[in-house]
């Protein structure tokens, strides 16, 4: 791997990553003023927040795979363009509503739809752009320091977010990320790089061949399957719990908005030193065991949270949070860079597709169920239950070839569209 020394002399990779940096501050400030909103603002019950947070992830299970086969046919800069411009208009639509009297729970479920389909399309040609902005040789620690940027905006968009709703009210806060998507455009737009044209389409191929041949890629590749398996697993758990930290946070702690902001901020440090740790974790326990180890202190922390109950609740949680943030970056920096490296350029944005369809698809199921659940045996079972589903990822993990891998060179060795 080239040193990162280099993306730091990179003039359009810098603009790209501040663009990105201001963005996901902004998205930060949101994913927790939106709940928040209809908690405080409209009482609205688990069962009410869960479906809330469920249809922003709706999208992923019905688009995802088509979005990824047009990833693969056009330039991918413009459709993130397009995606950071409709979701800075849906998110203006709430202070002006509230501003004029008219805001309802209706409304947000109606934005949250729209920033759902945004992230769909910004998240595949995003993953799909990387490898071409850097190049190869520099994606795992563009991956990095992405992944930074998303520690800082967890440190600092929930702690503004709560900041923000006890001064100026939620619906207010949420305009914020409305002006951070314009900044993403404008620094998209600022990238003077070529971007390469897209891959040239193989005589005969048609939508759903393309389609397929990217579903075939990942199930047919013993690394990229076992990816899959390990990331939609975990991702049920983490999904499972998450829509209910805020009902926890606000109706069983009686936490403040700034308080609960500083829970998740606590997680933003973690993920900082996470994504600080993360080669020298791989150097220590090899790469497989690093995606092991990665899940289980989250999983852990997950465990945690609810001693809150007896203990200092606002210190234990954001030591809970913290250990979170530790554990979770090294294993998303590990995840992701193994399978952009063992996947050939021309099909990144169908790879990147399928697992989105398949980890972020189980979302808004795990979101209703977790909703559905606290209502019924309370927010503090569905964090235990939640914790305990992570086992089932750790075990695919050890049990797969993920657990043999020593390091990210010996993957790159390998030829990309090995298996």
């Amino acid at each position: 791997m080239l040193g990162g020394s280099r993306l730091w002399r990179h003039a359009d990779f810098l603009k790209f990553w501040s663009g990105q940096t201001i963005s996901v501050v902004g998205g930060e400030v949101t994913t927790f003023a939106l709940p928040t909103l209809a908690i405080l603002q409209f009482h609205a019950s688990a069962l009410v927040v869960g479906l809330l947070v469920a249809i922003q992830r709706l999208p992923f299970a019905f688009m995802t795979l088509f979005i990824g086969v047009l990833t693969d046919r056009v330039r991918r800069r413009p459709l993130m363009i397009l995606a950071d411009s409709g979701r800075a208009i849906a998110l203006a639509s709430i202070p002006v509503a509230f501003a004029l009297g008219v805001l309802g729970l209706g409304q947000l479920f109606a934005v949250g739809l729209c920033i759902g389909i945004g992230n769909v399309v910004f998240d595949i040609a995003y993953l799909a752009y990387l490898p071409t902005l850097v190049g190869q040789g520099d994606i795992v620690e563009a991956n990095n320091k992405a992944t930074t940027s998303f520690s800082v905006a967890i440190l600092v968009g929930p702690g503004m977010g709560g900041v923000l709703v006890q001064l100026i009210g939620a619906a207010r806060a949420i305009g914020v990320n409305a002006l951070s998507y314009v900044v993403s455009v404008v620094t998209l737009l600022w990238i003077a790089q070529p971007e390469p044209p897209p891959h040239p389409r193989e005589e005969g191929s048609s939508f759903a061949g393309e389609l397929r041949e990217g579903i075939r890629l990942v199930f047919h590749h013993p690394l990229l399957r076992s990816l899959v398996a390990m990331m939609t697993t975990d991702a049920f758990g983490q999904q499972l719990a998450l829509p209910i930290f805020l009902i926890f946070f606000y109706r069983s702690l009686h936490l403040t908005p700034a308080a609960a902001g500083l829970v998740f901020a606590g997680f933003g440090v973690g993920a900082i030193v996470g994504s600080l740790a993360a080669a020298r974790a791989v150097a220590v326990l090899g790469l497989g065991r690093a995606i092991a180890v990665g899940i289980g202190g989250s999983a852990l922390a997950f465990v945690m949270m609810p001693l809150a109950l007896v203990l200092p609740a606002l210190p234990w949680l954001m030591l809970a949070a913290f250990i979170d943030g530790i554990f979770i970056t090294t294993m998303d920096i590990q995840q992701v860079s193994l399978r952009q490296e063992v996947t050939p350029p021309r099909l990144q944005g169908r790879m990147n597709a399928t697992f989105r369809t398949l980890f972020w698809g189980v979302w808004p199921i795990a979101n209703f169920l977790g909703g559905f659940l606290a209502d019924r045996i309370g927010a503090t079972a569905v964090i235990l239950i939640a914790g305990g589903v992570r086992i089932v990822p750790i075990s695919i993990v050890l049990l797969s070839p993920i657990g043999r891998l020593r390091s990210h060179a010996e993957v790159q060795a390998q030829p990309a569209d090995a298996g």
